[in-house]
């Protein structure tokens, strides 16, 4: 009799002790927002470890508060204001003589011998250049409001290649087609045109700032709020060297657009992808090129529709959430919490876990412990924002649900 009553005992413990443990838990959908990215394919090939970093193997999860002023905006697409452009001119064109379009005064040119030749050139100083403008030939500095050769862009902590050459157009040499000659020039240089004064601009952007395996992006380009260009020309190029052709068309409201099928396998490599584009416009006496990057993902596991959330009764608040793996990986969630604060809703933690995840189903558990949970100030109803799933192999943003979770107040 007193065993049956030590045991009768002993479970009621245990039961209350779970309780105790779970406050209530509920599930919660994964809502969805313009921006998010999202996988629309999983690739089973593994991904190569970045170099010189060895993925941990143990699981790991913290949680932080911020400060009470923290500000969060969602990141954007950059966008590139041109007001330049570049050329490759042969050494013998540049020996007699090859015409650079200006449209303002003081332009900036910077004249760099194309990479393979750098180092066996010899520098140059601006009394080798030759400019003709108003119909005349202007020696060197004579035609220069400032120059800069390569040992005192060196010494401004410059990283141009060996043997550059930058200098500034002397304003009373006004604008329009003119001549840059180097009669002495024994390679190929790369000629950069800069033109801070000027009015004519081309704008590049794209319409994300990750581009996932398989999916599709658009490349936007715009001349002088939605004129006309002659051309347009453009190319993706991957960390690895590889390279794809942009085909422009316009659009509507005015704009050039590219829409491209992302194939991140065929540029696998550390480092961002590079947009360029490149347009001439009114009759080629405006030149312009524009560059922009983006985040490439190859997504080798995807989050399930939503995520248990487990209000504890230490304070601490978890979420676990569904994987779908295709590739092993160490894989991390994070996210940021926000509550209500004085009546208002407000960032106040985050917290981030990782583990190394087989493929198959797998979990991840997010949680903000109890600590920050009280340091951080606020109540519920909670929200879980910018939800982010990340592959740590190669530092790939693979997921990312700006609005996340709705968490109801604990009961």
């Amino acid at each position: 009799m007193k065993m049956k009553t030590m045991l009768s005992i002993a479970l009621v413990l245990a039961f209350s002790g779970t309780a105790a443990a779970k406050r209530f838990e509920t599930d919660v959908a994964i809502e969805h927002a313009a921006g998010d990215l999202i996988p629309s394919t999983l690739v089973t090939a593994k991904a190569a470890a970045m170099p010189g970093m060895n993925l941990e193997t143990e699981v790991v999860r913290f949680s932080w508060v911020l400060p009470l002023d923290q500000k969060i905006t969602a990141q954007q697409p950059f966008v590139r204001e041109s007001k330049e452009y570049w050329t490759r001119v042969p050494a013998a064109e540049l020996a007699t003589g090859t015409t650079l379009h200006t449209t303002a005064k003081g332009a900036l040119i910077r004249l760099s011998p194309v990479s393979g030749e750098a180092k066996s050139v010899q520098p140059i100083s601006a009394d080798d250049i030759v400019i003709h403008a108003q119909g005349k030939a202007i020696q060197g500095r004579a035609a220069m409001a400032n120059a800069a050769d390569d040992a005192e862009l060196k010494m401004a902590g410059t990283d141009f290649p060996d043997g550059t050459l930058a200098f500034q157009l002397r304003d009373d040499l006004g604008f329009g087609a003119m001549t840059l000659a180097m009669p002495k020039a024994a390679s190929d240089y790369l000629v950069h045109v800069y033109e801070p004064n000027s009015a004519e601009v081309l704008t590049l952007t794209m319409d994300r700032i990750v581009a996932s395996h398989g999916q599709t992006y658009s490349v936007f380009a715009e001349f002088n709020d939605d004129q006309l260009v002659d051309s347009i020309d453009g190319i993706v190029s991957a960390p690895n060297g590889a390279s794809f052709n942009l085909d422009f068309k316009r659009a509507t409201d005015g704009r050039y657009v590219a829409e491209v099928t992302h194939d991140a396998l065929a540029g696998v490599g550390p480092g961002l992808w590079e947009v360029h584009a490149f347009a001439a416009a009114k009759s080629a006496s405006v030149q312009r090129d524009a560059k922009t990057a983006f985040s490439s993902s190859i997504p080798r596991a995807q989050l399930g529709a939503g995520a248990k959330v487990v209000h504890n009764d230490d304070g601490s608040l978890s979420m676990s959430f569904k994987l779908r793996v295709a590739a092993e990986s160490r894989f991390e969630v994070r996210g940021t919490l926000y509550g209500i604060d004085n009546g208002k809703l407000r960032p106040a933690a985050q917290a981030s876990t990782a583990a190394m995840l087989k493929p198959g189903n797998g979990i991840l558990e997010l949680v903000f412990d109890a600590e920050t949970m009280a340091k951080a100030g606020i109540r519920g109803p909670y929200q879980l924002r910018d939800l982010t799933l990340v592959d740590q192999a190669d530092l790939s943003t693979v997921e990312l649900h700006r609005a996340g979770l709705r968490v109801a107040r604990e009961r």
